[in-house]
C-alpha cells in the first residue's frame, strides 16, 4: 500500500528544498542591480538612485545603479532582457525604452512587452520647452515668428523619445522648419543648449529645472493640458496657441519576464513603500516629478497606450521608423 502521507511529506520537503522555493523565501539575500538606460543626471537616473537607496535601506541589502546609455535605451534594455529573472536585476526605464521605441524603431534587439514584467511607475512629468537666452524670445509666439523668419537655421536637441516627439509636434503644430539634433541623453543635449550649440530643446523638469532656475536656459512653456501643479507659474503651450501639444514623460520599474509571483509581489510592495516615503515624494516634487505608484496591470496599460500614442504622433509628423 502506498503511504500517501509519506509521499506528500516527501514532496513538500523536496519542494521546500528546491532552488525555486529557496528563491522565493530567501529573497532578497544579495545585492540588487538597477540598470538605467540613460546617463547620470537624467530624470531616469535620478529616480533610480533614490529608489535604489530606499530599497537598500528597507531590505538592508547592497544596491548598485549601472548606467548603460545609448541606442535610445536599447543597450540597457537588451542587457536586462537577457538577465536572469530572479529579482536581482531591475530595469529603471523611461517611456522611451519600454514603450515608444516600438513605434520609432524598425527593429529592436528585445521585445518591450514580452521580455519584461511591469512593476510600478515611479514618476510622471510633462516636457518643458527650453530655449537659449540668446534667442531673445520670451513666448512661444515669439519663437515661432523667429523660426519662420529663419527656416532651417534653428536646431532642437533631444535626448529621449518624449523630448524628440515634443519637438516634432512643435514643428507640425507651429508650421516651422527646425532641425533635429539627437543626443544619447537629455543631460548631454542640455549641455549643448546651455553652451548655445543648439537653440531649442524639450526637457523633463527633473533635468531642466535646475538650469531654468539658474537662468542658463529659458522656459517658454509646459506641454500639459492645464497648468502643471508643480510649476503653476509657467504657462502651457496650449494656452499660447499650440492646441494639443501635450506630452508626458514617465519613469517606471520593470523586471525580466519570469519572476516568481512571490518575488514579484514582494518587490512591488517594497517599491511602492519606498516611493510613497514623504522624503522621496518631496525630493521628486522639488524637481518637478509627480509620484503615482501603479499596479503591474496598470503599468502595462500605460505602456501599451504609449506605443499607440507614438505610432499616431509619427504618422501625423510624417516620420518613418529609424
Amino acid at each position: 500500500m502506498i503511504d500517501r502521507r509519506g509521499v506528500l511529506a516527501s514532496g513538500l520537503a523536496a519542494l521546500a528544498a528546491s532552488p525555486v522555493a529557496a528563491q522565493s523565501t530567501d529573497y532578497p539575500s544579495g545585492p540588487i542591480k538597477f540598470i538605467v538606460p540613460f546617463a547620470a543626471g537624467s530624470a531616469t537616473d535620478n529616480g533610480a538612485r533614490h529608489v535604489a537607496q530606499g530599497l537598500g535601506a528597507l531590505w538592508k541589502v547592497p544596491t548598485v545603479v549601472e548606467n548603460k546609455p545609448g541606442a535610445d535605451g536599447a543597450i540597457a534594455a537588451e542587457a536586462v532582457a537577457r538577465s536572469k529573472p530572479d529579482g536581482y536585476t531591475i530595469f529603471v526605464a523611461s517611456n522611451t525604452a519600454i514603450g515608444s521605441n516600438v513605434a520609432m524603431k524598425k527593429s529592436l534587439p528585445y521585445d518591450p512587452v514580452k521580455d519584461f514584467e511591469p512593476l510600478t511607475a515611479i514618476g510622471f512629468a510633462p516636457t518643458f520647452l527650453m530655449v537659449h537666452p540668446s534667442l531673445g524670445v520670451s513666448t512661444v509666439q515669439e519663437l515661432v515668428s523667429l523660426a519662420k523668419s529663419r527656416p532651417g537655421k534653428l536646431n532642437f536637441a533631444s535626448g529621449s523619445a518624449s523630448t524628440r516627439m515634443s519637438g516634432e509636434m512643435l514643428k507640425v503644430k507651429a508650421g516651422i522648419d527646425i532641425v533635429h539634433v539627437p543626443y544619447k541623453s537629455t543631460p548631454l543635449g542640455l549641455q549643448d543648449l546651455i553652451a548655445g550649440h543648439v537653440q531649442i530643446m524639450f526637457t523633463d523638469p527633473v533635468t531642466g529645472t535646475p538650469q531654468r532656475k539658474a537662468g542658463t536656459v529659458k522656459c517658454l512653456g509646459v506641454a500639459h493640458p492645464t497648468r502643471y501643479k508643480l510649476t503653476p507659474e509657467l504657462p502651457t503651450l496650449e494656452e499660447q496657441g499650440l492646441a494639443g501639444l501635450s506630452l508626458m514623460t514617465w519613469t517606471c520599474v520593470y523586471a525580466p519576464t519570469g519572476l516568481l509571483p512571490a518575488v514579484r509581489d514582494k518587490l512591488h510592495a517594497a517599491l511602492v513603500q519606498v516611493i510613497n516615503d514623504p522624503g522621496y515624494v518631496e525630493r521628486q516634487a522639488a524637481s518637478g516629478s509627480e509620484i503615482r505608484p501603479t499596479s503591474p496591470e496598470e503599468m502595462r496599460r500605460i505602456q501599451m497606450a504609449e506605443i499607440a500614442l507614438y505610432r499616431e504622433i509619427m504618422k501625423v509628423a510624417g516620420i518613418e521608423p529609424d
